[in-house]
């Protein structure tokens, strides 16, 4: 891993199924394909071998057909799913290393994802829903509202602050969701996205604004 290297998968395995690792061994040993597995150890083959590395401002997209595993695997990268082999790196970080404490604090304060669902409260305005981490991160008021403004004004919704998620187009709605991490697009922080018609890149870092006139120069999404 190199220092512009923010994202490194090495040999990742997901193998779904009670006899997870005899399906592997079998696999490696034996050069199983998916339907052996299947039939062989009940056990289906999520993720297979893969290894990556996403550089710093680099927009990474993984691209397949419906039920190839392109979620399955962006899933690895936070441990939302654990994986059966492999190693994954973060800004350095040994993800896999991580005990319960430490994977909440490095997922609070390092990574944000954007799921297929938009996952928007309704009751909120898209300026409070931009907004809500920093609430939870107990960050006061008036800088959480400085911090969701100055968000929203980038991706071009400054104007759609006052209204609700119905009000708004899909794109529209993905948008406000990506935003839903102000502090870690400010400060640079790693954005995942998953989702076989999602427009957000799979894997991508975003660069922090210098200075408020440069903000739209200075910070890249999608």
């Amino acid at each position: 891993m190199t220092d512009q290297t923010v994202i490194e998968i090495s040999n990742v395995w997901k193998i779904f199924g009670a006899n997870a690792q005899a399906a592997l061994t079998a696999i490696r040993d034996k050069d199983l394909g998916k339907a052996e597995v299947l039939a062989e150890y009940n056990a289906v083959v999520g993720v297979a071998d893969v290894s990556l590395s996403v550089n710093r401002g680099e927009i990474f997209c993984i691209m397949g057909l419906s039920g190839s595993g392109k979620s399955t695997l962006v899933r690895h990268f936070n441990r939302l799913l654990e994986p059966t082999a492999g190693k994954i790196e973060i800004e350095g970080t040994d993800v896999m290393a991580l005990g319960p404490r430490e994977l909440q604090r490095f997922r609070n304060q390092k990574i944000g994802m954007v799921f297929q669902n938009f996952a928007l409260m309704p009751h909120r305005s898209v300026l409070d829903n931009v907004a809500m981490p920093l609430e939870i991160r107990k960050v006061p008021k008036n800088e959480r509202m400085r911090q969701a403004a100055a968000i929203l004004d980038i991706v071009e919704l400054g104007a759609w602050g006052s209204k609700f998620a119905h009000e708004l187009s899909g794109g529209m709605q993905q948008r406000v969701r990506a935003c839903g991490e102000p502090g870690r697009f400010v400060d640079g922080q790693t954005i995942l996205g998953a989702g076989s018609a999602d427009p957000t890149p799979a894997a991508g870092r975003v660069h922090p604004p210098q200075q408020n006139s440069q903000e739209n120069n200075d910070l890249h999404y999608t």
